[in-house]
């Protein structure tokens, strides 16, 4: 497929509470359950969390994935996790134990970095200049675990394949969007800068539609020679 180019979505001009906006996360959740994106989030934090490890979770929308790495993982309970959402306010079943903040990540200020950051269907809105700044100031996070769309023609058949099955429009719309500005090979590695860092980084093509990175600083975690993305 060409190279990315970033696009508006409709829902970026939607407030969380429009139907279009609920149908679209409905429709994400079962996306998420289908590539199983979420699970695979689960297991790599599973990996490499450490307890009294700060967890920072990027675009956490309604707080779907926070709540589900709860629930699988006990631990996460007595955890510091942060959830940062540029529209979504703190939700009404969040944990009482776990911070929110609603915050553009672009702006953010790393001034007390977490030990994790987790980004699930986030960065590929972002330009090559946004992500190259934003490399810059995750550079010392220690892990990052990180998915995103795998821009590819089967990814588009995938997606293609569920309209039959009540996909919304926005979500058909924006998901074509999202998959044309996915991610191939090295790139997201190379655009965050991380091999220039020293990080050891790890990348992995799903075959149902998902590109999958795991980035970690030398010293703090190490990766097992037999370790799978």
């Amino acid at each position: 497929m060409k190279n990315r180019v970033v696009r508006p979505e409709i829902l970026d001009s939607l407030p969380p509470d429009h139907p279009a906006a609920v149908a679209n996360r409905r429709d994400l959740r079962r996306i998420n359950r289908i590539m199983g994106t979420s699970s695979w989030i689960a297991s790599m934090v599973e990996k490499w969390f450490v307890q009294g490890d700060h967890i920072l979770e990027v675009g956490a929308g309604d707080g779907e994935l926070g709540r589900y790495l709860r629930g699988r993982l006990p631990d996460l309970q007595r955890c510091r996790y942060t959830g940062l959402d540029r529209s979504h306010t703190r939700p009404a079943d969040w944990p009482d134990t776990w911070a929110w903040r609603r915050h553009d990540l672009l702006d953010h200020e790393f001034e007390q970095k977490p030990d994790v950051l987790i980004a699930n269907f986030l960065l590929h809105q972002f330009t090559d200049t946004d992500l190259a700044r934003l490399g810059r100031a995750i550079a010392e996070i220690p892990v990052w675990i990180l998915c995103e769309p795998h821009r590819s023609r089967l990814a588009l058949a995938g997606l293609a394949a569920l309209r039959p099955f009540g996909l919304h429009d926005v979500s058909w719309h924006d998901g074509r969007v999202s998959v044309r500005v996915g991610f191939r090979g090295r790139e997201l590695a190379d655009l965050l800068g991380a091999d220039a860092g020293g990080r050891q980084t790890r990348v992995a093509i799903d075959r149902r539609g998902s590109y999958r990175l795991v980035s970690i600083v030398p010293g703090s975690r190490e990766f097992p020679g037999n370790t799978q993305v």
